[in-house]
């Protein structure tokens, strides 16, 4: 085919590093998405934001943020946490004219301050933790102890109010070790929660927008997908589906699925799909369909839960959930019959539909 009838290669900048406790995840993220975007159908190039925010590199070579934005057709937001997740790169990109996978300014916002989705969330009917907001500088001694002693007991669980990978999240057993677990969590943000420890089974659901779609199917039909034993997998619902529930399981000493046991191999069991009855399943999946429609986001999510008993407690929804080799989404699309490759395709798609 002469090369003027050649379809044209999308130019995909993937965004990544950033300023964020998460940096090198956010490089990992980028490097798999770099290596894995479909060479016949985009051209990938890459844009690394420094640590502290004022240098951009365009493919190595030291750039501006203009220059870095107009450079492709879309951005692939490969950003994690603060500035790359909470709605202020999205800004940016928005005020540019750049086009960008992920959700949109306010849903980002809203997702990244766990106390304000859980709000959301509890509104909405849903189980969250008991949850206590402090401030760095703020007499907040009264306030804590009262919430230690009348409204929760230890174990506590302390975290960055807008931390992602489990930054800064201690499990606390007494009070020496909470001030202390508080401190260091100031570190990291001027704002941070304490919260109810529930005991239970970790889940983790993945969310697509749109739906997946048969592939013998009309483009506006939804469809679930089910095992060779005939149990579904996936759950679509008004256009969004729910991908294959994982269980989190931390071997080696962790206590919960902190930042080793997310990101170094052999840490934790992911199982894919969960071992949970077909009830659980399609509750777990309900909601992570909910909780992505009601922050309002867009092309992808996730959704951490934990089920205690008959009940299932909403954590909190990532909006640019990890895409590395161990990450969870990539392994849900697996199992669902996507490839690393065709989910980047459904990532994008979906985002250039909403800027069209």
């Amino acid at each position: 085919m002469p090369n003027h009838l050649k379809p044209k290669k999308l130019i995909v900048g993937v965004l990544m590093g950033g300023p964020s406790a998460e940096h090198e995840v956010s490089l990992a993220t980028g490097k798999n998405v770099m290596d894995n975007l479909d060479k016949t159908k985009y051209r990938p190039i890459a844009i690394k934001l420094s640590k502290n925010k004022n240098q951009w590199f365009l493919n190595g070579r030291l750039s501006n943020i203009i220059q870095a934005l107009k450079s492709c057709d879309i951005v692939f937001n490969a950003l994690h946490g603060t500035f790359g997740e909470d709605g202020r790169v999205q800004a940016l990109m928005e005020y540019y004219g750049t086009r960008y996978t992920g959700s949109g300014i306010t849903a980002s916002a809203l997702a990244m301050d766990k106390l304000r989705s859980r709000e959301i969330f509890k509104l909405a009917g849903f189980c969250v933790p008991k949850t206590l907001k402090i401030k760095k500088n703020e007499n907040y001694k009264a306030r804590l102890n009262l919430f230690i002693t009348k409204i929760t007991k230890f174990p506590v669980v302390v975290k960055p109010c807008s931390n992602g990978s489990s930054v800064g999240v201690q499990i606390v057993r007494n009070n020496n070790a909470l001030l202390k677990a508080i401190d260091e969590a100031f570190k990291l943000e001027k704002k941070v929660l304490v919260e109810e420890f529930i005991k239970g089974r970790e889940v983790t659901c993945g969310v697509l927008d749109p739906a997946l779609q048969r592939p013998d199917a009309s483009s506006k039909k939804d469809c679930s997908l089910s095992d060779e034993a005939g149990n579904f997998l996936t759950l679509t619902i008004g256009g969004v589906t729910a991908l294959p529930v994982t269980e989190i399981i931390p071997v080696k000493g962790h206590k919960f699925f902190d930042y080793d046991a997310k990101y170094k191999t052999g840490h934790c069991w992911e199982v894919t799909p969960a071992q949970i009855d077909e009830t659980t399943r399609e509750k777990v999946q309900k909601i992570a369909v909910r909780a992505h429609q009601l922050l309002g986001c867009r092309g992808y999510s996730r959704t951490d839960m934990i089920l205690k008993n008959d009940s299932i407690y909403l954590l909190e929804t990532n909006t640019l959930p990890g895409l590395t080799k161990n990450s969870l989404i990539p392994q849900a699309a697996k199992a669902a019959g996507l490839t690393f490759s065709q989910l980047l395709d459904k990532i994008i798609d979906s985002s250039l539909v909403n800027f069209n």
